[in-house]
């Protein structure tokens, strides 16, 4: 009978703890950005999917023995090399990508980006405006898509900003390109 009672203890401080670390754990977060001119940086355990007008793209897919990988198209693919058993660099115009589910590394340089992604990870945004005071394009964390209301998204800075990929907490409404740095 105490065996009985001592495995339901443990068994109950088991689950609770299980519990505890769950919600401990980061929610998923979103990010969009549109018109993005520059440099992009994500490291991304989710999915994410976008254009780029012209540019490259460099992507490490972090789970290489899973069913998921990279793709990418473009109207002009003027380059695609295999820079690693998992890295593949593309460079073109009019590229379209998608990469769901896995976890990936990916940089991008260039002009035109318009890109979603959801998950959990961390982003670095590198604005490079094409002219002095020229319009690098806008991004929202957590909020707005920047697809359909680029008024309510941030502009995209042209320092080095590196920001987290993650829900907001639960008692927190979502904020739309109000990132911390």
């Amino acid at each position: 009978m105490r065996k009985a009672v001592w495995l339901a203890c443990l068994a109950v401080v088991v689950a609770a703890s299980a519990g505890v670390a769950r919600a401990s754990e980061p929610t998923t977060g979103t990010l969009s950005i549109e018109g993005g001119k520059g440099a992009f940086t994500l490291e991304v355990r989710g999915s994410m999917l976008g254009t780029l007008t012209l540019g490259s793209i460099v992507a490490v897919d972090r789970t290489p023995s899973d069913p998921y990988g990279a793709i990418v198209t473009g109207r002009r693919l003027a380059a695609q090399r295999r820079l690693g058993p998992a890295k593949v660099m593309y460079r073109g115009q009019g590229l379209r990508f998608r990469m769901v589910g896995g976890s990936y590394r990916v940089v991008i340089r260039g002009v035109g980006l318009a890109l979603s992604a959801v998950g959990r990870g961390t982003f670095s945004l590198d604005g490079e405006p094409p002219v002095l005071g020229g319009d690098m394009g806008v991004y929202a964390l957590n909020g707005a898509d920047c697809s359909s209301d680029p008024a309510s998204c941030t502009p995209i800075p042209d320092d080095p900003v590196r920001l987290k990929l993650q829900g907001a907490p639960e008692n927190e409404p979502p904020r739309s390109g109000s990132g911390t740095r």
